[in-house]
C-alpha cells in the first residue's frame, strides 16, 4: 500500500520556538522540513514513538536497555533512553549512553574513507597492494571497492585465523589474525560478508593519510561532525557514559532473563569492523553526513549505487550501506550491527533528509530494519486518522513458515485503549501481541518479541483482513511486495 499525505512548510522561527517550549530535551529543526502542523511533529510523532518504545521493553526478552535517536537533516529531532545501562545499580539509559557499536563500527570507516577519497589520497579502483605492499599477495589482485562490498573474496572468520584472546596494540598487529589466509573464491564472483576486510581497510587508510586509525577517525569525521562519544571501545577503563553488556538466555531456567557480561571479548582485532563505542545520537549525525553535503554528492551516489558481481547478477548490499524499502516504498540506506552484547542498527531516508538509530546492551532485537522503519513512520507522514473498528473478532490467522503457511485462529481485540491481536487462544500456544494504532490511514505497530512490526487492518464489507510484515534487510525488491509474515481474516 502506498501511503500518502498531505504536507505544509513550516518556518524556523516556529519551529524552534515550539521545540523551546515542548521538548525534554533542546532541539533544532531545519526550516524545510515538510509536516502537516509543527504540534505534531514535536509531541505526536515523539509521543507515538516514546509508546512504542515502552511497549517493547515491557516483554520479557528485551535487552535491557535501548536508546533510540531520530534526526531531521542536521537536527536531533528525538533522543531518548528506556531502560537500564546497569541493572545492578539501577543505571537508566540516557541520551548520552554509549553502546558497543558492533558492526556499525564499518559506518564510521566507511565515512572517514569517503573523506579520504574526496581529498584524492585514496580510490574505489587502486588496488589493495598499492596502499599495503607488504600485504601476503593472493591469488588475485582486488581493488579497495571489492573489499567494502565484500566481493574482494576475503572470508569472514575462519578456522586458520590466527585469532587470539588478547589485547590488540594496532592495525598492524591486527593484521597477524587474517593476512595469511587464502582468498575463498575470485573476487566479484560472490559477495561474502568479511570483518577482516575493513581491518585491511583501516590500514590502508592509514598508509594514505600517513596517521593511525585513532587520529585519522578524530581528524577526518569525529571533530568535524562533533561525534563526541563515538571511538575505540578501551575495556581496561571504560568511559563512565558506557552500557553494561548483556545476554538474554534463550531457554532453561534462565529463560528471557538478563545477565551481565562479565568478561567481553576484546574487539581490537578490528577495530574498524567491530571494535567502536557509540551513541544513537551520534550515528545519526552519521547518517547525516550523506545527505548534507559533507560527503560530496559523487562520492555518495557511488557508495549508494547498486553493485554487481562478475556474472551480472545485482546484490543488495551497496559500499557500506545496504538497500531497503519500508512499506510505503521509500527507499532505505541502513546497516545493521550486531555483537557481544549488542545489537543496532543506522537508517536514512536519503530523499526525506530522516535518519534513525537504535542501540541497544543485548543481543536480541532480530527484525530490528522493521523496528527501525516503523519508529520513523511518524516523522515520516503527517497524521492522517481513519475510522477504526471496534470489537472482539475471530480470525482465521495463517503464519509464514517458508511454505504453505500454518493456519491457526485467533481473537483480534480493538477497542482503542488495548489494542491486541491474540493467536492460538485459550491453548498452551496462546500468543498475545500489543496493537498500537499509528493514527496514520489503517498502519498499526504490533509489539513482538522480534521488534516493532508493521501492520495493517482493513475493514470491507463488515469482513476484517490484515497483515504482519516481517522482511529483514537488505533486499533488491521493494518490501511492500513480500509475503506478510502474519495474515488474518475475520469469521463472518
Amino acid at each position: 500500500m502506498k501511503i500518502t499525505y498531505y504536507v505544509a512548510k513550516v518556518t524556523i522561527a516556529i519551529m524552534l520556538l515550539f521545540f523551546q517550549l515542548s521538548c525534554t530535551e533542546q532541539s533544532t529543526v531545519d526550516e524545510s522540513i515538510e509536516v502537516a502542523d509543527i504540534k505534531e511533529i514535536s509531541v505526536e510523532s515523539r509521543d507515538l514513538v516514546t509508546s512504542m518504545v515502552e511497549e517493547l521493553m515491557r516483554l520479557p526478552n528485551t535487552p535491557p536497555g535501548i536508546s533510540v535517536a531520530i534526526s531531521y537533516d542536521s537536527n536531533i529531532i528525538f533522543s531518548e533512553g528506556f531502560g537500564y545501562s546497569d541493572l545492578k545499580m539501577k543505571k537508566r539509559v540516557t541520551s548520552k549512553t554509549q553502546f558497543r557499536a558492533g558492526s556499525l563500527s564499518r559506518m564510521v570507516t566507511i565515512t572517514a574513507f569517503a573523506k579520504l577519497v574526496e581529498k584524492g589520497d585514496l580510490n574505489f579502483d587502486d588496488i589493495v597492494y598499492q596502499h599495503v605492499p607488504n600485504y601476503p599477495k593472493k591469488e588475485y589482485p582486488f581493488n579497495i571497492k571489492q573489499l567494502v562490498i565484500g566481493l574482494s573474496g576475503m572470508p569472514h572468520y575462519s578456522d586458520r585465523d590466527s585469532l587470539e584472546e588478547r589485547h590488540y596494540k594496532d592495525v598492524e598487529d591486527a593484521l597477524s589474525v587474517f593476512s595469511h589466509v587464502p582468498l575463498s573464491h575470485k573476487p566479484g564472483d560472490k559477495y561474502q560478508y568479511s570483518i577482516h576486510g575493513y581491518t585491511l581497510l583501516s590500514r590502508i587508510m592509514e598508509k594514505a593519510s600517513n596517521k593511525n586509525f585513532h587520529t585519522l577517525l578524530n581528524d577526518e569525521l569525529l571533530k568535524p561532525l562533533s561525534l563526541l562519544s563515538t571511538g575505540p571501545e578501551i575495556l581496561s577503563k571504560p568511559n563512565i557514559e558506557m552500557s553494561k553488556l548483556y545476554q538474554l538466555h534463550l531457554d532453561g531456567i534462565n529463560k528471557n532473563l538478563p545477565t551481565q557480561i562479565n568478561n567481553p571479548k576484546d574487539y581490537s582485532y578490528s577495530l574498524a569492523g567491530i571494535g567502536l563505542v557509540s551513541t544513537p545520537t551520534d550515528m545519526v549525525k552519521l547518517a547525516t553526513s550523506f545527505t548534507n553535503g559533507f560527503v560530496r554528492k559523487d562520492i555518495v551516489d557511488t557508495i549508494f549505487e547498486r553493485q554487481m558481481l562478475n556474472s551480472g547478477d545485482t546484490i543488495r548490499q551497496g559500499i557500506g550501506w545496504d538497500q531497503n524499502w519500508d512499506m510505503a516504498d521509500r527507499k532505505v540506506f541502513e546497516q545493521d550491527g550486531s555483537g557481544e552484547g549488542t545489537r543496532s542498527i543506522v537508517s536514512v531516508f536519503p530523499k526525506h533528509k530522516i535518519a534513525i538509530s537504535i542501540m541497544t546492551n543485548a543481543l536480541r532485537l532480530h527484525a530490528i530494519e522493521e523496528t527501525a522503519h516503523t519508529l520513523s513512520l511518524p516523522f515520516l507522514t503527517a497524521p492522517s486518522p481513519e475510522k477504526q473498528p471496534i470489537g472482539d473478532f475471530e480470525l482465521n490467522v495463517k503464519e509464514d513458515d517458508g511454505g504453505n503457511g500454518i493456519k491457526m485462529k485467533g481473537n483480534l481485540i480493538l477497542n482503542g485503549e488495548n489494542d491486541r491481536l491474540i493467536i492460538n487462544p485459550n491453548t498452551e500456544n496462546e500468543e498475545m501481541y500489543k496493537l498500537i494504532y499509528l493514527k496514520r490511514k489503517n498502519i498499526y505497530a504490533l509489539i513482538h518479541p522480534e521488534g516493532i512490526l508493521y501492520t495493517e487492518i482493513n475493514l470491507n464489507n463488515k469482513i476484517i483482513t490484515g497483515k504482519v510484515m516481517y522482511y529483514r534487510g537488505p533486499n533488491i525488491h521493494k518490501t511492500s511486495g513480500e509475503p506478510p509474515y502474519i495474515k488474518f481474516k475475520s469469521i463472518p
